[in-house]
């Protein structure tokens, strides 16, 4: 089964789990930014910042999944995609013709993952967040 395959039907399980419940804590802007920062730490590693525009958290397919009652903690899912062409032209010197003959040549041109994460809601009201390996 190819990517694309794969990432569609994780996308219609996921609708059809969202209408059986929802929590608004899964698509959250802060908690979506936190899951993006620790995905890049987990990939790249800690301390190196990726230039804007190479991972991207597809925010329509955050994903409530579950809840534990007793930690008030949601697992939620998410797809995050990394244009491999904007990371190959941050990381290489690489010019647009080049770029072209990859999309000719049918080469992955993004990388779609999809990450499951835990959204715990802390008596403060702040969310600790949790990427699940």
């Amino acid at each position: 089964m190819n990517t694309t395959s794969s990432i569609a039907v994780v996308v219609v399980v996921a609708s059809l789990l969202a209408g059986c419940g929802e929590s608004a804590d899964c698509s959250k802007s802060d908690v979506l930014a936190t899951v993006k920062r620790l995905f890049e730490e987990r990939e790249f590693g800690i301390g190196f910042k990726m230039p804007p525009g190479i991972i991207l958290v597809q925010e329509k397919s955050a994903t409530y999944l579950s809840s534990d009652k007793q930690t008030n903690t949601a697992r939620c899912s998410v797809i995050v995609t990394v244009d491999l062409i904007q990371l190959l032209k941050a990381t290489q010197p690489v010019t647009d013709e080049q770029v072209a003959r990859m999309k000719r040549t049918g080469q992955e041109t993004s990388k779609d993952t999809l990450v499951n994460y835990t959204v715990q809601t802390l008596a403060s009201g702040e969310s600790y967040i949790t990427v699940l390996p």
